[in-house]
C-alpha cells in the first residue's frame, strides 16, 4: 500500500520548520484525495508516473510513500490507519492467548528475519508468550 507523502512536512498538525520543509509546506495539497486515498501496488504501477524512480500521487503529483510507520512518523492518516491495525492485532492476540489458557490449545511462535538491531517483534513474541505462561500459571 501507498499513500500521498503530502503530510509528512507536518507535525501534530503544524508545519515543520527549516529550509526544506518551508518549501514542501509552501506546495502543500488541499485535495481531500490525498489524505484519504491509500494507493495500491496495482496502482503503482497504472496510475502513478514513476519515471522519477518514484510513484506520484494522481492527486497532486508529490511523490507517494510507503503506507507504514516510519520512525518519528507523524502523519496523521497513517498513524490513524496504524491505530485501527495495532486494536485489530490486540484483538486476535488477545483471542489467541484465551485460546491457549482457557482451551489448552498449543502455541508456536517463529520469528523469521528478526534480527537483533530491531527488537520489536522479539519483544513482542516474547510478551506473547509471557501473557500465555502467566495465564496457565494462574489458572
Amino acid at each position: 500500500e501507498w499513500r500521498c507523502a503530502d503530510k509528512i512536512g507536518q507535525d501534530q498538525g503544524s508545519n515543520r520548520s527549516g529550509r526544506q520543509w518551508d518549501q514542501w509546506n509552501k506546495e502543500r495539497c488541499t485535495q481531500d484525495g490525498c489524505a484519504s486515498t491509500v494507493f495500491y501496488i496495482d496502482d503503482s504501477m497504472n496510475g502513478g508516473d514513476s519515471s522519477a524512480g518514484f510513484t506520484i500521487c494522481k492527486h497532486c503529483k508529490k511523490p507517494r510513500r510507503p503506507n507504514v510507520l516510519m520512525f518519528h512518523d507523524t502523519d496523521e492518516n497513517v498513524l490513524r490507519d496504524i491505530a485501527h491495525q495495532r486494536h485489530r492485532y490486540q484483538a486476535w492476540e488477545a483471542r489467541v492467548e484465551a485460546d491457549v489458557v482457557k482451551n489448552g490449545r498449543k502455541l508456536v511462535i517463529l520469528e523469521l528475519g528478526c534480527g537483533k538491531n530491531v527488537p520489536a517483534v522479539r519483544d513482542e513474541s516474547e510478551e506473547v508468550l509471557n501473557d500465555c505462561l502467566s495465564g496457565l500459571a494462574e489458572s
